[in-house]
């Protein structure tokens, strides 16, 4: 599906983060929901890739471009179960003078053969044919990362996610024979990212958001939509300012391309 997604960040150190929770419980009325996910990301075949969790991006006028993948599933660690993949797919952030980061999404889940659609923690595993498939499109893994931590919902609109990160060393291939590296790749990532026992970086990312449906499956006035969004998040802003104070990040960080060679 084509999303339009507005957004405000903030970064916050461990040090502030229970004030930051509690304060977010108060201006939502719940308490927090529990965030485990792991993250693929996946690059064209022929990019330049740098291995850092933002890659950092030339002049555009000097390159080819593409934009990488990014494969994302819930965990549950108390029950031994992972969600399907859901493949996203930025665009470049919108520039201009905004008052919330406005950047197009395309987001789809990924489904095999014998996944009916209706059980969202099917135990079967099929990071390996998700392998496949985006190597047959000419994408190859990148490298992945955890991300853990907590979800609110304010006014029933916007998403506020509070989370960490946690990158994982890539597989060593040097003694893989060509043509097996995806079938590795896949089943390190599959089964040995054991959030138990990983590192997450100590600073944690505030991200406010409203995903606005966009495309033929849009209902309503997409402008009308982007004008209430805009609102409920600046209001947000307003309604945690000294606690959290959430902006707009370089459009670099978001900026999805990568270098491709020539």
């Amino acid at each position: 599906m084509s999303l339009q997604e507005l957004s405000l960040y903030a970064a916050v150190p461990t040090s502030r983060i229970a004030t930051v929770l509690s304060t977010l419980s108060a201006v939502t009325g719940m308490r927090p929901l529990r965030v485990l996910q792991q993250h693929l990301v996946f690059s064209p075949a022929s990019a330049s890739v740098s291995g850092a969790l933002h890659p950092s991006i030339g002049p555009a006028a000097t390159q080819l471009e593409a934009s990488r993948i990014d494969v994302h599933r819930d965990l549950k660690a108390e029950h031994g179960n992972k969600s399907s993949w859901t493949l996203t797919i930025p665009t470049i952030p919108e520039s201009g003078k905004r008052n919330v980061q406005v950047q197009s999404i395309n987001r789809t889940r990924f489904r095999s053969n014998d996944d009916d659609g209706d059980n969202d923690n099917d135990e079967s595993d099929n990071t390996g044919l998700l392998f496949r498939f985006l190597r047959a499109l000419d994408y190859v893994y990148a490298y992945d990362y955890l991300e853990r931590g907590h979800l609110f919902v304010y006014m029933g609109m916007v998403i506020i996610t509070v989370t960490q990160l946690s990158p994982q060393s890539p597989p060593q291939l040097h003694e893989i024979p060509v043509g097996d590296e995806d079938e590795l790749v896949a089943a390190t990532v599959a089964q040995s990212r054991d959030p138990a026992n990983a590192k997450f970086l100590g600073t944690w990312i505030v991200h406010a958001y409203v995903d606005i449906l966009t495309g033929p499956d849009s209902i309503g006035d997409d402008l009308e939509k982007v004008r209430i969004g805009t609102e409920k998040l600046e209001g947000l802003k307003t309604e945690i300012a000294g606690i959290v104070e959430l902006g707009m990040p370089d459009r670099g960080i978001l900026d999805p391309r990568v270098q491709l060679g020539k």
